[in-house]
């Protein structure tokens, strides 16, 4: 079960990588600007790097929550695979990236340094991971 959560997790994470990539080109066409040398540990990175790095991050904390979610499930602090408590718990990942991630990136808390709009942005694709990460678990449930 853990390894087709975090499966899950990752393949939600991977579509959201990918729209997230894509919508400026079709939106209003405003990107996050970085003016700042992106720097990872103290050493200075290309922008390429810091990008490759932050897909990576993206990727491995998709995959994590996917797998902490089929923990709780496994513990019986949530019952099952269902879109309540999987709505619940994207919102648990809404406070943990605007919280910790995005400050650390060095965005401010839920990035609205950078925008006003950010922690809305940032609330509504984690509720999207939810609905992809309880999509796949369903396929996943109902085909065994």
């Amino acid at each position: 079960m853990y390894l087709i959560a975090t499966s899950a997790g990752i393949i939600a994470g991977v579509i959201i990588l990918f729209l997230a990539h894509i919508a400026p080109h079709f939106g209003a066409g405003n990107f996050v600007r970085d003016l700042d040398q992106p720097r990872i540990l103290g050493k200075e990175v290309t922008r390429r790097e810091s990008h490759l790095i932050g897909i990576f991050v993206h990727l491995l904390i998709s995959g994590v929550f996917g797998c902490w979610y089929a923990i709780l499930v496994q513990s019986g602090i949530f019952l099952s695979f269902d879109f309540l408590p999987i709505l619940i718990w994207s919102t648990v990942l809404f406070v943990f990236m605007g919280g910790v991630i995005i400050p650390l990136e060095g965005h401010g808390l839920f990035g609205i340094k950078e925008d006003v709009w950010f922690p809305f942005d940032l609330l509504m694709s984690n509720i999207f991971w939810g609905i992809l990460f309880w999509f796949t678990m369903r396929l996943w449930i109902v085909a065994n």
